[in-house]
Parts: C-alpha cells; structure tokens; sequence
C-alpha cells in the first residue's frame, strides 16, 4: 500500500513540474514537437462495461514544423495496458490517431498516455517540448452486465438471464426471460403451457375473465357459472359434483328421462327393437320394417320383426311389391304358421323338459316350453356398507347360459351374474340388468338403490361425530373432577 502511494505521489509531483516548466517554453515556435491532452484520449464504445473488449484511442498531434514520428503508451494507474504502433505525423498542427486493445476492468480508473518521439529507425529520442507528452483522464466507473446481453444492468429488466430485446409483455418492469408470469393474469407461464393458455396473452379466451381468475380459462364464460362448486366453470366441465338429487323421471318407470327411450310412457325394460333411440312401446315402427305395428298386428305378420315369414325381404317391402309377409314361421319349427298347429310354441310334441326332443324343438329355446326363458329372473341387492352394494341376477328355476351386463347408474357398468360396487356419492341410483341368451334374445331388469350421507357406516360422518363426542365426554369429565376437587377442599 505504501509503494502504490509513493508511486502515485511521484507521478503527480513529475506532471505538476512539467506543466510549470512548459511555462517557461512560452509561444514560441519548436521545430519538433509531438503532444496529446486528456480530451485527445477516447473510446471505441460510448458505455463502459465490465468484462467488455474495447480499443482505447488517442489523437496524437505535430505541434512543430518539421514532421514527426512517434507512438503512445497507455496506462491505468501505474499499470501499462500496451504500445500503439508507429504513426507519422504531418507538421503545422496536423494529428493521427492511434489505439491499444483492452477489457474494461471491473472498478473505476483513468487513463493516462504518454508518447514518445521516434527517429527513422523507430529509436526513441527527445521531444523539444515534453510538458505536452503526457495526458490523464478523470475517472470512469464502468457499468455492469452481468448477463453480457449488452443492456447494462442499471438498464436491464432481466440482470442475470439474458435478453437482448428487453421483452416485457405484461409491462411490470421485469422482462419475459425472467418473468414466471409474462401476461400478468395470476398464473405462471409454466402453468400457463401446462393447461395450455396463452402465456402471453392475459385473457387467452377472450371473456374479461383474467386467465388467473377464469374458472374456465380456454371456454368463454363471463358469467363463470359453477353449479357445482368445484372451481371447473359449467362451461368447460363435464361432470357435475354437486350432490346427487332425484333425477326427473316423467312416467315414473324407474328410469331417469335423461336416458329414458319413452319419456311419457312407462317402460322400464326400455326394450328399443330396432334401436332406433325410440322404445317399443312409444315407437309406432318397432321393428322398423315401414309397416306400422297396429298394421302389422291386424295383418297378422309380427311387429317386432322386420322380415316375418324369414324370406330376406322386409315386411314393407314385400308389401310394396305385391307379396304376402305372412307366409312365415313364427317358431322356427319348419312349418308355416297357417299349416302349424302350435304356431308360437317350438315344442310341439309335448314332451317334458329332460326328455330327447326333435332338433327343431331345441335349436334355439334347447327343451324350455315357454318362449319367454327370462320370465323367472329377478335382481336381488345387498348393502355391505352405506355406500357398497351386491347385485345378484338370481332365478326362481333353473336357468340357460346367458350373459348379464348392469348399468350401475353412475356411468359405470360391470359384467356377471353377481357384480360388487361402491358409489361415490349419496343419492338414488338406477341399476339396470341387461340379460341376453347369446342368440338375440334379451330382457332389461331394474331396481332402484339409495346411498344415504347420513349413515353411521359413513366415515366421512362418523369419524367427526365420535370425534366431537369423545371430546365432549372428556371436557364433562375433567370439568365434573375439578369441580368435585373444589367441593372437597370447601368441606376440609
């Protein structure tokens, strides 16, 4: 510390006596005389920043009248940063500039340059003048850019991260490239990406709605309606979590209108023979053949079957064409119904169940005497616990193998002849059995099931409530000890 101090006070003291010598020089005319000032030292870059390469330059000028060669030295401090090359300079006045490479340093500093007069063998040698040979700067504070996006920190709206375009969407002062939330509207700009909005764009659906606040974002809804209550707007949410209530059914068949084929005529079955959205019982058309059923009925083909007599040509058309849709075999037994004296009934030589019977008794029905082989099947239910239940298909005789699908009421479904399920949520619950024998017969069941909150078996509910009960007989009991504690010592 003590050596910069004595080499500093000894370049002061060396400047101040060559400015007071040059005063003795006066006006007069030198034939060989090379000088520089402070405001002949200059930049390549108007903004200093740290860590920056620049060039410094100086204007070297021939105040004598004989030409002149010579070049500058640059220093910071004590410290010589380097050497310009050679330049010559025309006399009367005339000057030329020289240069150094050179990184700004990271605190403040000046610059000083001195020049040396050269002869033609690039030898250094006296200046007639030397007062005028050495230059200092005042001091520069160089800025700082962390980031080296070329936007000073004092300037820069993201310090650290760079960004040369200074974007800054949302104008909050802090630029897009270290902004988590660009457009401003409550949410990140990962979130943003995540959801798929507009990170830039406040108002991605263009409700008035500010992303953050929209509680559907991508789905205009100024009104941000939520039945529910689950923070998804109406809008944009297609599952309603509010609690289940009775869900409208017009003709009280046990089948809410929202999936109910006939709304005003009762049909729990909700047979639809020609699959048409339409039930048999509201669908004037059940087999969809172009002849109505009421027609069908007094023409004596069948309603609910398209091609009656089984010739690939439906009953309509047949019609149309001129031929008789009666020519059929309602049983399937080989002989027409006007020939068949048990038209209906496949089983026409009596035999008991269990006995050999003809192929054509037993292709479809094997030795059932009644053509409705589901008339004995019902659907019991069992509750485990207040929000779990077994289905059972069962039957009151014996049974072929069919197949059961269940509609459990809450979108889920589930296959077997016995079928365990637990419900999210209180309410009351269509449950639908579909039961087919694997060869185009088939018949719906239904039963209606009720999941109550309030039940004891409900841990939602009974968990708090023996909480709040086992707290109270604690607070009574403490409360009846302190109490008889007092009465003692009142006795004593």
């Amino acid at each position: 510390m003590k050596n910069f101090l004595a080499k500093n006070i000894f370049f002061w003291v060396t400047i101040f006596a060559v400015a007071f010598s040059a005063q003795g020089v006066g006006a007069q005319t030198l034939s060989y005389d090379m000088g520089i000032s402070s405001n002949d030292i200059f930049f390549s870059e108007s903004t200093l920043i740290a860590g920056r390469p620049i060039r410094l330059y100086a204007a070297v000028r021939n105040h004598g009248t004989y030409d002149i060669s010579g070049y500058a030295s640059f220093y910071t401090g004590p410290q010589l940063i380097g050497s310009s090359q050679v330049v010559s300079i025309r006399a009367s006045g005339y000057s030329d500039e020289v240069f150094v490479n050179w990184t700004v340093p990271e605190g403040s500093f000046n610059i000083r340059v001195d020049i040396n007069r050269v002869n033609d063998e690039n030898q250094v040698i006296a200046d007639e003048n030397p007062a005028n040979d050495s230059a200092l700067t005042g001091m520069f504070v160089p800025e700082k850019d962390k980031d080296g996006d070329g936007v000073i920190d004092g300037s820069d709206n993201c310090p650290e991260v760079s960004n040369s375009d200074q974007t800054d969407t949302d104008g909050d002062k802090i630029g897009n490239a270290c902004d988590t939330d660009d457009d401003n509207d409550g949410l990140t700009d990962t979130k943003e990406q995540e959801i798929g909005t507009n990170p830039s764009d406040p108002d991605t659906d263009d409700d008035g709605i500010l992303d953050g606040r929209d509680n559907c974002p991508k789905t205009a809804n100024p009104n941000q309606a939520d039945k529910d209550r689950d923070g998804a707007g109406d809008a944009c949410d297609s599952v309603d979590n509010s609690a289940p209530s009775q869900p409208a059914d017009s003709d009280g068949d046990g089948v809410p209108d929202s999936r109910d084929n006939c709304r005003n005529v009762s049909n729990a079955s909700q047979t639809d023979t020609d699959n048409d959205g339409l039930g048999d019982v509201c669908d004037a058309d059940d087999d969809n053949d172009g002849v109505s059923d009421a027609k069908e009925t007094s023409g004596g083909t069948l309603p609910q079957n398209p091609d009656s007599d089984g010739d690939g040509v439906d009953d309509g058309k047949e019609l149309e064409g001129g031929t008789d849709p009666n020519d059929l075999d309602t049983d399937n037994d080989g002989t027409n119904d006007k020939d068949d004296t048990a038209p209906l009934n496949q089983d026409e030589d009596g035999a008991t169940p269990g006995t050999t019977e003809s192929a054509i008794d037993n292709q479809l029905f094997g030795e059932n005497d009644s053509a409705d082989i589901f008339k004995n099947v019902f659907v019991d239910s069992t509750k485990l616990n207040w929000n779990t239940f077994v289905f059972k298909a069962k039957s009151n005789s014996a049974s072929g193998n069919f197949n059961y699908v269940w509609d459990l009421g809450d979108e889920k479904t589930a296959s077997g002849s016995e079928v365990q399920h637990t419900y999210n949520g209180a309410g009351t619950y269509l449950v639908i059995l579909e039961i087919s024998d694997g060869v185009g017969h088939s018949k719906k069941i239904a039963t209606t099931v009720h999941v109550v909150f309030l039940s004891v078996q409900n841990p939602y509910l009974s968990w708090p409530l023996g909480f709040l009960l086992g707290a109270t007989l604690l607070l009574g009991t403490r409360r009846w000890l302190r109490k008889k504690k007092e009465l003692n010592e009142v006795s004593e």
